[in-house]
């Protein structure tokens, strides 16, 4: 009698890992990721991939199938303190306002003629 070679339906980790091409690592990462190929368990631990399905897993990749990417989750922050270059920034802009406002406040004198009668009463 000569017994036919029994051909397994599902593989292992490390077989089916072989049989994609990848290391168990890295198939054990796209389990957990949710992204790689089906897979069957026969209790806790125990997990096997079918073959169907690691073939329908190869042909998934090789006809360009991108996979969906969350969206990245907004963070509320509160404002933090600000950039050394906004700090300079914002104390060059109250010390050109100062300057401003004094150019502003001796064109008023000059043109309404304070400054002339300002300095005329002290040279008297």
């Amino acid at each position: 009698m000569t017994q036919s070679p029994v051909t397994p339906k599902v593989l292992r980790y490390r077989d089916a890992a072989t049989y994609l091409g990848i290391s168990h690592g890295r198939l054990r990462n796209l389990v957990s990721e949710g992204r790689g190929p089906a897979s069957v368990t026969y209790g806790k631990r125990d997990r096997a991939f079918p073959i169907a399905a690691l073939d329908a897993f190869i042909d998934q990749r090789t006809t360009g199938y991108q996979p969906v990417r969350p969206e990245p989750i907004a963070v509320k922050r509160r404002p933090g303190r600000p950039r050394k270059t906004e700090q300079r920034n914002q104390k060059q802009m109250a010390h050109w306002t100062a300057v401003m406002m004094a150019l502003f406040m001796t064109y008023l004198l000059w043109a309404y003629g304070f400054l002339g009668l300002a300095t005329g009463f002290m040279t008297n």
